[in-house]
């Protein structure tokens, strides 16, 4: 069992959020916007607390427009898990049974699922925020009899428990044999043969004595210290005896600890003793063991683990974050991930990639889904259309749940509107067919999506971390927007401007597309040639309208870039690169081989050009007004 479906209302930064959820997902986004409001939520959602005084819910959980609003006055919060199958039958029968109560069957599609629903809300009977919890049936109902009662809740937990790792995972915590989640209950676990260890208390024994007789001081220490139990044991006679090693094996095992080098050579030290990087990753490694090794003895068989796990490139260098995705995502179990970090964001796909933005309406989150779906009733020849649709259609019956796999096209889409005729309830289904269509407009295939993986590699943790895109077309444009920013004081990286150099990465319409998806503002800036007008006509082609275009797109009146740099009387500065770059006759140049000498070492000669921009406002002043009009529309783009 996994969660497929997260939804939260008024919960912290949250209004409203909707969050599908695969094996692994990863949440990216600056800071406070609401990754670990959403860790939270699921958290507290499965608490084993409930019913218990800390149930997890405060009065500043409560999602508050302004501090004006009262949130005695509020709904509450709202927390629903869906946990779903995959396909027909995937859960083992054990579970069916044991869950009986509560798992709902989908007669179309013959998956089972059960939803948990949880809130918080001020009662004015008790006088404080009370939480409380229900299962729901397909139509989101609460079950009720023999559903409702807290056995379910408790079996339900037995079969999707929830362990939760944060940002700052202490070693002393996290491998202590009484506070940690894991390891004390890794070593309690451990048996011990009863010959073995009776003699192990008999060379404990031993070696006690032997510590003792090394020096008659102790004797003498532990002779001086008996008096407290000669009178405390009044006529009884008392003893004491210095104990220099574990008395148990217990105590042998719960003094155990984590010892390591890093290299052959160098010495082993205890974990504690080692860089912060190495004790974070010793802690995510450790829940492994501890659910390859206890998981299905302390729970059920066919039981899955959920990690919601923060930051796991915590303290660690570049090479190491690259790298950790891989074993990240081999971990056993769902796992639920936040991360600042682009380096880790480089070997995630995309689709499991979420992008957390905190907006004026609260936490947003943006994917790229394959499908979308609607709330949409059974309609007379609805299933006829979703028959027809070889596959790009699928309709739920129990759920009343339409959804579109991939985008979906205009015949469809007024199949779909004629399916509610003259039903009395058109008005409202419009709406939601045109929203749906609207949605599915987002869709980016998985051969886009895998071009991106091949070229952007290098720059995808840059960019879903930007706050705004400027798409250009190569590496001579990027080095020379760059710096007419900087000369302009409107530095791009520190305003969070990612400069995307399409050629080189993939499409420029795929970035446009990929940021329309994601809700990323975006701007672009092309060639007036023939290449640059066919990016123009590609984006178009992508669905965006004529006016989008007018407002997002911009060419170079004069052709390329280093013909619009000569048309806009940059000669003799052009002439000063190339010289200082070794051309012996840059200044005997007419204007139409400069242009030919500036193309053929586009870059060298863009760097040179451009740290010369730098160095003053004047120079950038007189680059091309593409390129400035661009950045002075990306000051509060949204």
């Amino acid at each position: 069992m996994r969660i497929t479906r997260l939804e939260i209302e008024n919960f912290r930064s949250i209004r409203r959020l909707v969050v599908d959820l695969g094996d692994t997902t990863v949440f990216v986004g600056p800071n406070n916007a609401g990754k670990t409001a959403i860790l939270d939520a699921l958290r507290i959602a499965l608490t084993r607390r409930w019913g218990q005084r800390g149930t997890g819910f405060s009065e500043y959980d409560i999602h508050l427009a302004d501090d004006t609003v009262d949130p005695k006055a509020s709904s509450g919060v709202r927390i629903e898990l869906r946990s779903e199958e995959g396909e027909p039958s995937e859960w083992l029968d054990t579970i069916a049974a044991d869950l009986g109560d509560i798992v709902q069957l989908d007669p179309t599609t013959a998956r089972r699922a059960i939803v948990l629903r949880t809130r918080c809300a001020w009662s004015d009977e008790t006088g404080a925020f009370e939480p409380s919890w229900e299962f729901l049936d397909a139509r989101r109902d609460p079950l009720a009899g023999r559903s409702a009662r807290r056995v379910n809740l408790e079996r339900f937990w037995q079969y999707l428990p929830v362990f939760y790792l944060g940002a700052l995972r202490d070693v002393g915590d996290e491998f202590s044999p009484r506070s940690s989640q894991f390891w004390g209950r890794l070593l309690r676990a451990l048996e011990i043969p009863p010959g073995l260890e009776s003699r192990a208390l008999r060379v404990l024994d031993l070696l006690n004595r032997r510590l003792l007789e090394a020096d008659p001081r102790l004797a003498e220490i532990a002779e001086t210290l008996s008096g407290a139990t000669r009178i405390a044991a009044r006529d009884r006679d008392g003893g004491l005896d210095l104990r220099m090693v574990p008395l148990k094996t217990w105590d042998l095992l719960s003094r155990a600890e984590i010892i390591l080098r890093n290299e052959p050579d160098l010495p082993w030290l205890p974990l504690r003793h080692q860089g912060q990087g190495i004790q974070s990753l010793s802690v995510i490694f450790l829940f492994q063991a501890f659910v390859d090794h206890l998981l299905r003895e302390l729970y059920e068989p066919g039981s899955e683990p959920v990690l919601a796990l923060e930051e796991p490139e915590t303290h660690l260098h570049p090479q190491a974050v690259r790298t950790l995705w891989r074993h990240v995502s081999a971990l056993p179990g769902q796992k639920i991930v936040t991360t600042h970090s682009p380096y880790f964001v480089q070997h995630v796909p995309f689709r499991d990639l979420r992008l957390v933005r905190l907006t004026a309406n609260g936490t947003e989150v943006r994917s790229l889904p394959a499908s979308f779906s609607a709330s949409i009733p059974s309609l007379d020849g609805l299933e006829a259309v979703v028959a027809n649709s070889s596959g790009v259609l699928t309709y739920e019956r129990a759920s009343e749940t339409l959804t579109v796999h991939g985008a979906l096209g205009e015949r469809l889409y007024r199949d779909l509107l004629a399916c509610c005729g003259a039903d009395e309830r058109r008005p409202e289904l419009e709406p939601l067919l045109r929203d749906l269509r609207e949605r599915s407009s987002l869709y980016v295939d998985d051969d886009e999506l895998q071009s991106l993986e091949t070229y952007a590699r290098r720059m995808r943790g840059e960019i879903f971390f930007a706050e705004r895109w400027l798409i250009v077309e190569g590496q001579a444009d990027y080095l020379i927007v760059h710096a007419v920013a900087h000369a302009l004081d409107y530095d791009l990286d520190q305003h969070g401007v990612s400069v995307v150099d399409a050629q080189n990465n993939g499409s420029p319409a795929t970035f446009a597309a990929l940021a329309r998806a994601l809700g990323i503002p975006w701007l672009a800036v092309f060639d007036g040639d023939d290449a640059g007008r066919e990016f123009v006509r590609a984006i178009a082609n992508r669905g965006f309208s004529a006016e989008e275009l007018s407002q997002r797109c911009r060419t170079h009146a004069a052709g390329d870039l280093e013909a619009q740099l000569v048309a806009d009387g940059l000669g003799p500065e052009l002439r000063e690169v190339l010289a200082a770059l070794g051309i012996r006759d840059a200044y005997a140049l007419n204007d139409a081989d400069l242009v030919v000498r500036l193309r053929a070492e586009k870059t060298a000669n863009a760097a040179e050009f451009a740290a010369r921009v730098r160095r003053g406002a004047d120079l950038a002043q007189r680059t091309p007004e593409a390129f400035r009009a661009a950045i002075e529309q990306l000051r509060g783009l949204t």
